[in-house]
């Protein structure tokens, strides 16, 4: 299980993870050699790609030891290290600082020729922030128990947050080559909310530095302090324009601003509008918080290359995080990357980590932000590592960062990486996989929450095409216009501005791909868009499909059954799509073919990734 190998991760002999921007070249023999100058650019080339190992504590926690790591656990190659820095050990009290082992961290790695990447962990505060007026911490929102991390809709938190970079920015402002950010409120800071690693818990290894109540520290809706609910009514009241539009629409008698509460997660019932509200505020709210901080310390690193950290291999509502919406936000603070922690997560029953990089590379790379991957441990075997290759290059990552254990599985890992990876370079797909990003927030709400058969479709399908994955957003986005094809796993629930784009795509020639006759509807329970798609029907092309004329689109419906045979079918409608008379044959990201490799198109030639041998091999367009 994904959840808990982010749990060893953080017992692992704390390796971390931080990356960006362009490196240099000369790393491919001998000692790491970065190039000269900080991180500005996005990595274009093989020679400029950073190559990051996680290893440092600052202050020094771990049995391991900062520098043991640096004297041998370095490949050649590499070009950064990354330093967790911890605040509450490091401002004991107010004002008095204590970076000695910052300093000895920061000239050994330049003894080294490594960049220095550097992720402030402010979530847990000092003893002497807690003390202060300025001090919320996070609350469950359900039991009102609070645990000793901040909450991010706090002022105080913000003021909290100025107070560090401006020390951090005033020291080293010119030393930081990379600045990872670090949103409080999660268990790893990344944008989103906390799960309850078990990492934090009494015993755990960090326990003597976070303590923490056990039975607290438990994933929930973490939206129980004061501002957070203040935010909440305050954003609802704005939606509806007054309180008794409020309350027609979710069916509820509040008598005043003051009483407008959060709806019972485990006594919804039929509020579903009430439900959607909350979790889109809830989502969306993290999205705002994290543009605040990010403008704080814009303000006192305003060049720095940023790294922005999405996690969590789950998609539970309650974790808060809608990747495409932060990833979108983000771009306002460039130069930053975005940074998937997800590389390798394939392991059975649910291979995945492909499925979360294209949700959001292509995004990325539209907005011209750089792709970091992570693994989520230090523990990969070579032949995960060889299927990370692949998926790392298909995604056109610019930046790697690995733990220095994976590192280590080959001795010429850096090379090999370097063989096969396209920096910047978004694959020729028309096929996207659509994430029914509402359904998710009705159903989805124990671990691990992902669309019901649509991990296992893709994992299985990426032997025939490649595909991006496209939520709601990029669909009010406007991005559909990207895809030639979009295929449906599950969900019945959409945004009505979802329902409209998707119906215009479908009328200027878009192709539709169903499991079952889309009986889908909106928010409020209409179908009247969806239903009209099913008006004109022409001859079936294979059996147990249907096919309907819509505008110059098509939609195609498949017999809902078990996703093999699902997908048996997606096939012979695309070998139909593509093969149709007067039809365009190209179908940029399908092959078809069940021959156990794997293909990403660019545009100078195919990626190809053998799934028997594991071996990844680029063919240039000119080749025979």
């Amino acid at each position: 299980m994904f959840d808990r190998t982010r749990r060893r991760r953080a017992r692992k002999m704390t390796i971390i993870g931080l990356i960006l921007g362009a490196m240099a070249g000369g790393g491919r023999s001998g000692a790491p050699n970065p190039s000269s100058g900080p991180t500005k650019e996005l990595a274009r080339s093989a020679d400029e790609i950073p190559f990051i190992i996680g290893a440092l504590d600052i202050p020094e926690m771990w049995h391991h030891g900062n520098r043991g790591v640096m004297e041998n656990q370095l490949v050649p190659g590499l070009t950064h290290i990354e330093a967790w820095v911890y605040w509450r050990p490091l401002e004991p009290s107010k004002d008095q600082w204590d970076f000695r082992e910052f300093d000895a961290m920061l000239a050994l790695s330049r003894e080294k020729g490594l960049k220095f990447l550097v992720l402030p962990w402010l979530m847990y505060a000092p003893e002497w922030f807690k003390k202060s007026p300025d001090y919320t911490p996070l609350t469950e929102m359900r039991t009102g128990k609070s645990v000793d991390v901040l909450s991010p809709w706090a002022p105080g938190t913000l003021a909290a947050y100025d107070h560090f970079f401006a020390e951090l920015a005033r020291r080293y402002n010119d030393s930081i080559d990379i600045l990872k950010f670090s949103y409080p409120g999660s268990d790893f800071g990344e944008v989103g909310m906390l799960l309850g690693s078990k990492g934090f818990l009494p015993g755990g290894m960090r326990y003597e530095f976070l303590p923490q109540d056990p039975e607290a520290w438990k994933a929930g809706y973490w939206c129980g302090d004061r501002f957070a609910r203040a935010d909440f009514r305050e954003r609802m009241l704005e939606k509806y324009g007054d309180l008794n539009r409020l309350n027609a629409a979710w069916s509820t008698r509040f008598d005043g601003a003051a009483a407008i509460e959060y709806p019972d997660p485990d006594r919804r019932g039929n509020e579903r509008r009430r439900w959607l509200d909350f979790m889109t505020w809830y989502q969306e709210t993290q999205v705002r918080n994290m543009a605040k901080f990010l403008k704080i310390i814009r303000n006192h690193f305003p060049d720095t290359f940023m790294d922005i950290p999405l996690g969590y291999g789950s998609d539970m509502p309650s974790d808060g995080d809608d990747r495409t919406a932060i990833i979108r936000a983000a771009a306002d603070f460039k130069p930053l990357t975005i940074r998937s922690t997800h590389g390798s997560v394939n392991r059975a029953p649910m291979p995945r980590a492909y499925w979360f990089y294209k949700r959001m590379a292509p995004l990325a790379h539209r907005l011209g932000l750089s792709f970091c991957t992570e693994p989520p441990g230090g523990d990969l075997k070579y032949p995960e590592l060889q299927r990370q290759y692949f998926e790392d290059a298909s995604a056109g990552a610019n930046l790697i960062f690995q733990y220095f254990q994976n590192f280590h599985l080959r001795p010429n890992v850096v090379e090999e990486y370097k063989r096969v990876l396209r920096p910047q370079e978004r694959s020729l797909v028309d096929i996207g996989v659509l994430y029914p990003s509402t359904q998710m927030l009705l159903d989805m709400n124990h671990f691990p929450g992902w669309p019901e058969g649509q991990i296992r479709f893709c994992d299985l399908g990426r032997e025939f095409f490649d595909y991006d994955v496209v939520d709601e957003n990029m669909i009010g986005w406007d991005r559909l216009a990207d895809y030639r094809v979009l295929l449906h796993t599950n969900g019945l629930v959409y945004r009505e501005a979802t329902l409209r784009a998707i119906d215009r795509w479908l009328r200027a020639g878009g192709i539709l791909v169903t499991c079952g006759a889309p009986r889908w509807e909106d928010w409020d329970g209409a179908k009247t868009i969806a239903t009209a798609w099913r008006a004109n029907e022409d001859p079936t092309p294979a059996p147990g499909v249907r096919v309907w004329r819509v505008g110059k689109g098509r939609l195609f419906t498949a017999d809902e059954t078990a996703m093999p045979e699902y997908l048996a079918r997606v096939v012979r409608i695309l070998a139909h799509v593509t093969g149709a008379p007067g039809a365009d044959s190209s179908l940029h990201g399908f092959d078809g073919k069940a021959d156990s490799k794997w293909v990403t198109e660019f545009p100078d030639g195919r990626l190809v990734f053998d799934a028997q041998s594991l071996v990844t091999q680029f063919i240039k367009k000119d080749a025979n």
